[in-house]
């Protein structure tokens, strides 16, 4: 259960490192915030045809002793279908309970470079840890970005790899099964599950297939901030916007006058 107590502040910072995570596989607008400098970008297995293709789905940062990881959402229809298999599995990276398949098969292909060879994210960040410089590690994750910044965290803490990990996800489904959800909930001391009220996604995987939600949540209501539609109640943009509304919408979700 999170004992730390929930900063608007960061959340909106963390956050803006994930739409800078959309940015890089864009290929256009990237830029991290001042201080930071890129330590490796984040590439997975979209897993909608039988060859490697892997994608850009993120990156890490690092400032002095702070390291961000930052993991978009899902972009195209097919890696949402994935998304929702419905169909539990074990986590094959500690002793954990269950996950969903798709989320699973995602994260079995989350890896530093973008071929099968490259290394996974967590053994990227068990180097770069491993001389004690680093003093908070952050994840944050949107989307199908949150199911793999949620399982990232467990993997981290329940290997020894980094005790203490930070994690903000916006918009996340729900992960795994309760034996999951409790395990995460044991290790990860600081964990905030961002929910928009009208967001579809956080629904999602049901409960009565078994699944159940990571703590903690932080439930927000975008209300009429935006157009009233399943995209936009589930846009980042929307989700920072409700937090702070220095942040712009999406002009696509801008509600119409």
């Amino acid at each position: 259960m999170p004992t730390a107590v929930f900063s608007t502040t960061e959340a909106v910072q963390l956050g803006e490192f994930v739409l800078e995570a959309y940015n890089l596989y864009a290929g256009s607008g990237f830029a991290l915030p001042t201080g930071y400098s890129l330590v490796t970008q984040i590439y997975a297995d979209d897993i909608t045809d039988g060859d490697p293709d892997y994608k850009v789905f993120g990156f890490v940062a690092r400032s002095g002793s702070d390291v961000v990881v930052a993991i978009r959402g899902t972009e195209g229809f097919l890696e949402w279908i994935r998304d929702f298999e419905l169909i539990l599995l074990p986590f094959p990276y500690a002793t954990a309970g269950k996950v969903e398949q798709g989320f699973k098969n995602f994260y079995a292909s989350f890896v530093t470079g973008n071929t099968t060879a490259s290394p996974r994210v967590i053994s990227a960040l068990a180097k770069l840890v491993a001389d004690g410089s680093v003093k908070t590690l952050r994840i944050a994750g949107h989307s199908l970005g949150s199911a793999l910044a949620t399982m990232l965290a467990l993997e981290l803490a329940a290997t020894s790899v980094y005790a203490n990990p930070v994690v903000h996800t916006f918009g996340s489904p729900r992960v795994g099964d309760k034996v999951f959800a409790g395990t995460y909930d044991n290790l990860i001391a600081s964990s905030w599950r961002v929910a928009n009220l009208n967001d579809l996604v956080p629904q999602l995987p049901p409960q009565l297939a078994g699944y159940v939600h990571v703590d903690a949540e932080v439930p927000i209501n975008s209300d009429d901030r935006c157009r009233q539609t399943v995209a936009c109640w589930h846009a980042l943009d929307t989700y920072l916007n409700t937090l702070d509304s220095s942040v712009p919408l999406d002009p696509t979700c801008v509600p119409v006058a």
